[in-house]
């Protein structure tokens, strides 16, 4: 995910200790954790107990419900808790390690407030439990577009310039290792931009983003800050899809829209893809998913922010961190499952992750993908039938995926039924869009002479 991305295991290893630690937690708990086949829909698994949550005394085993409050309130009070384990424990420790250091580096708001930005937002549609509940309010909009700049023509200059300079003095720094993908620098590695964006944070960047989602301003910090360049000429043009490890994701547009064509940030949930003019700003929970598409005409600049908030800790977000390194699945779509570096502990940890987010439809692909390494294909089809319904039916590769897990288990037209699907729907804009479209066309092809059903 965005914001945590490890670039290769080795990497992710030697980055994280603290994971080392967490692994054999998440391996102690796979004597409680069974890795039997799934026989819960995901419905029935939403309806369960989460991880880390008190248990509804009335039978449901959901938690209790209280009632919404008005957006103009305050959020960020961490729920009441059970008796947490060991693995929890470490898990928190490590939220707080995160929100320690964000705010060695990053600027904090003394305390609440509204801050410079009077200009409102816009909400996009996003649907009804399209990520976490315990995280938001049930009538907070996920997806909001600022109605004016939140940082000046001259901040905006500025913050570009530097990442110029820093990229051409030191080089790029780039979290996808395949080509065609964006450049990016860390503010922290610019001195002066770091500066003038910590000014910018207590100033305004905070306070707006804390007022658009209910949230007490002085409980964000900032887990991550890049500028990202998408540059045609070059053909780091764009951002695969992906889901950020965050709370809130805000994207500042560091360049006029006139200055380049194609762009934007577009959204699984709507197929809807915005663009902000200079010094405006995309807010949303760091879970939707989403890409950046293709710039196909000069440069295109942006401020992201990955924001966490200190009493509301992403255990989910980690177990399936743990999950994706140790496991089987992909970075990208294109590629073959790779070999996994511990099968047990990532499906374990997925698993984990699935209990504290029963809506977490990445976790769900994940771990069909490490059921189909094993050749457990109607456990991975429960998999990918869930990471599909949690989608509304919009996940391309889950669909994909799901043919495949139909396919070798003989349900030859259940498989073109899914693949015809995936054709209708498209695959996110992207520089292998087309070559993802031509490559499921083939193996709607084959499917199509494999026979009947069950044959």
């Amino acid at each position: 995910p965005r914001g945590q991305a490890p670039r290769g295991l080795v990497a992710f290893w030697r980055t994280h200790p603290v994971y080392m630690l967490l692994a054999a937690l998440v391996a102690l708990a796979t004597l409680n954790v069974r890795l039997a086949p799934l026989r819960v829909s995901p419905a029935a698994m939403m309806a369960g107990r989460g991880f880390g949550r008190a248990a509804n005394p009335g039978g449901t085993g959901q938690p209790k419900k209280k009632p919404s409050k008005p957006s103009s309130k305050r959020r960020g009070r961490a729920p009441p808790r059970q008796k947490i384990g060991s693995l929890e424990a470490k898990l928190l420790q490590e939220h707080a390690a995160s929100c320690a250091a964000a705010e060695a580096t990053f600027a904090v708001c003394a305390s609440d407030g509204d801050g410079e930005y009077a200009a409102g937002w816009t909400a996009h549609p996003v649907p009804a439990g399209a990520v976490s509940e315990t995280l938001y309010s049930a009538d907070q909009p996920l997806l909001l577009e600022s109605e004016g700049p939140l940082l000046s023509e001259s901040e905006c200059g500025a913050l570009t310039n530097a990442m110029l300079l820093h990229g051409a003095a030191g080089g790029w720094d780039s979290r996808y290792p395949l080509a065609g993908y964006t450049r990016e620098v860390k503010v922290s590695d610019m001195p002066a931009a770091l500066e003038m964006l910590n000014g910018a944070l207590r100033s305004t960047l905070l306070p707006a983003a804390a007022s658009a989602f209910g949230l007490d301003a002085s409980h964000l910090r900032v887990n991550e800050a890049l500028v990202v360049q998408y540059d045609a000429a070059s053909g780091h043009n764009a951002l695969p899809i992906h889901r950020d490890f965050s709370l809130l994701t805000m994207n500042v547009a560091l360049s006029p829209s006139d200055s380049y064509a194609g762009g934007g940030t577009w959204f699984e949930h709507s197929g809807e893809t915005l663009v902000c003019e200079r010094g405006g700003a995309l807010l949303h929970a760091g879970g939707l998913p989403h890409c950046g598409v293709p710039v196909t005409r000069g440069v295109r600049h942006l401020l992201v922010l990955f924001l966490l908030a200190a009493p509301l800790p992403l255990l989910a977000g980690r177990l399936q961190a743990i999950g994706a390194a140790a496991g089987t699945k992909p970075q990208f779509f294109s590629q073959p499952r790779r070999r996994p570096a511990d099968l047990a502990l990532s499906s374990a940890a997925l698993q984990l992750a699935i209990e504290a987010n029963p809506r977490d439809a990445e976790s769900y692909s994940q771990l069909g993908h490490n059921f189909a390494s094993e050749d457990r294909h109607a456990d991975a089809q429960r998999c990918f039938e869930a990471a599909v319904e949690l989608s509304r039916g919009r996940d391309f590769a889950a669909l994909v995926s799901l043919a495949e897990a139909q396919a070798a288990q003989r349900q030859h037209a259940a498989a073109l039924v899914s693949l015809q699907a995936a054709l209708e729907l498209a695959p996110p804009p992207g520089p292998s869009a087309a070559d993802e479209r031509r490559a499921v066309r083939r193996r709607g092809g084959r499917r199509g002479g494999g026979g009947e059903e069950g044959a």
